[in-house]
């Protein structure tokens, strides 16, 4: 195949040589071509076509040939030249991840000793993620990934200005004004603990006027806000008053408060003061400066037989009955005077009356934990003294020096560590951080 295409490039070479005379711009094509056939069937056949084996290779070439007159070229029609476009394959269509259905709520529980509510935590439905596959690769089947949900985070606690360590649990929580959504529960220890969805005693009742208002501690577990209800009507009665005088509850969301207590934190501590309530509505100057009576004596050893009254008795008797009540706190020498009523004495109620600093001027009713607070840890019960705590020396220890003259220490004692959130159970800083509940007007 090369050997004829030699030849037929020696033949072109002839011809153009013989045609020099003619212009090059007047050669037919066509003429030219044909002249190249006849030429072609005159020649000698290639070695390997039907050659003679001895044949020399002067045998097998062609002729001079004579120049043939060529017409006038037509000029062949101008073709388009071919554009060749490069194949793009059509676009793939993006993948779409499209995010499981959001996982039901997580419900944490604390361990039963850390007295916390579950803590349910709903994670955030994430959006669908788009993915645009390369160029070149064709659209896959759509790939649907489930992410896992993450595990629900703690609320942040807020660190103090001065870098010193965190706030102070009670700043938290008496900044909280209002209570917090979920259901009510009493949740932790009375004297470290907090309250969930509180509500508030109103300040006006038919048997009871609520003092101190503007501190913001009406509030309290609904089984709290039952107890006076039930109990401000039967002291009225028991003690001939016109009602009773409520002292502090706890803040909105419970927790420790700025001054005043170390308990009322879970929403079941009330203060209910010696004095009975006037006949008309107290203003607010007066629900601020008006003070309690005093029931005790200067040395702290008995009663002041100038304000104690056997109403007193009545009024503490009918706060330790009602059902629900673990204690009624009272000054040691209360608590002595009431023991000297032998009726009194020999009841079961009188060994839910317990002798504690101050309580002087007011009563301390602690209800028990609620069936609805599985989280709230309670005291225990009174079953180690005699007489119902009127004898032994449980009731002789807060007459002692040691209680009522104390020795002055000779450098200043250094102030207790504050709470922070760290102290509280888990349940207590995701009340913290919960929205408000609303009131209604």
């Amino acid at each position: 195949m090369l050997t004829r295409i030699a030849l037929y490039l020696g033949l072109l070479a002839a011809l153009i040589a013989g045609a020099v005379a003619v212009d090059t711009h007047t050669l037919d094509p066509r003429a030219i071509i044909g002249a190249m056939r006849a030429h072609a069937q005159t020649a000698a056949p290639l070695p390997g076509e039907n050659t003679p084996a001895d044949a020399s290779p002067a045998e097998g070439m062609a002729q001079p040939l004579t120049p043939v007159p060529v017409q006038e070229p037509v000029p062949a029609p101008v073709q388009q030249p071919y554009v060749i476009e490069p194949l793009t394959p059509p676009p793939a269509p993006p993948v779409v991840i499209a995010p499981k259905p959001v996982a039901p709520p997580v419900v944490v529980a604390p361990a039963p000793e850390l007295a916390a509510p579950p803590v349910v935590v709903a994670p955030e439905p994430a959006a669908p993620v788009v993915v645009a596959p390369p160029p070149e690769l064709s659209a896959p089947a759509p790939v649907v990934v489930s992410p896992t949900p993450l595990p629900p985070e703690k609320p942040a606690i807020a660190e103090p200005k001065n870098g010193k360590g965190p706030v102070p649990a009670k700043v938290l929580f008496s900044a909280e004004k209002l209570p917090s959504l979920g259901k009510a529960m009493a949740i932790g220890y009375y004297p470290r603990g907090c309250l969930q969805g509180g509500v508030a005693l109103p300040v006006n009742g038919p048997t009871w006027q609520v003092m101190r208002v503007s501190r913001n501690r009406n509030w309290g577990h609904p089984s709290l806000v039952r107890f006076l209800e039930r109990f401000a009507p039967a002291a009225a009665k028991a003690t001939g008053w016109k009602g009773i005088l409520v002292g502090d509850m706890a803040q909105p969301r419970g927790g420790p408060t700025p001054y005043g207590h170390r308990s009322h934190q879970t929403g079941l501590d009330v203060d209910v003061w010696f004095m009975p309530m006037p006949g008309h509505t107290l203003s607010a100057e007066e629900r601020e400066k008006t003070s309690a009576i005093n029931l005790v004596a200067d040395d702290w050893k008995r009663v002041n037989p100038k304000t104690w009254t056997p109403q007193h008795a009545a009024f503490i008797k009918t706060a330790a009955e009602q059902p629900g009540v673990e204690r009624v706190l009272v000054n040691a020498a209360i608590k002595k005077e009431m023991c000297r009523v032998d009726s009194y004495r020999k009841s079961d109620w009188m060994a839910k009356v317990r002798p504690w600093y101050a309580h002087h001027d007011h009563i301390h009713v602690r209800l028990k934990c609620p069936d609805d607070s599985p989280n709230c840890r309670g005291q225990p019960a009174v079953t180690d003294e005699l007489d119902n705590g009127c004898s032994g020396k449980a009731l002789d220890h807060w007459f002692s020096d040691k209680v009522l003259n104390p020795p002055k220490p000779t450098t200043p004692p250094k102030p207790p560590r504050p709470l922070t959130m760290a102290d509280f159970p888990p349940a207590c800083q995701t009340v913290l951080a919960a929205p408000e509940r609303a009131q209604k007007n």
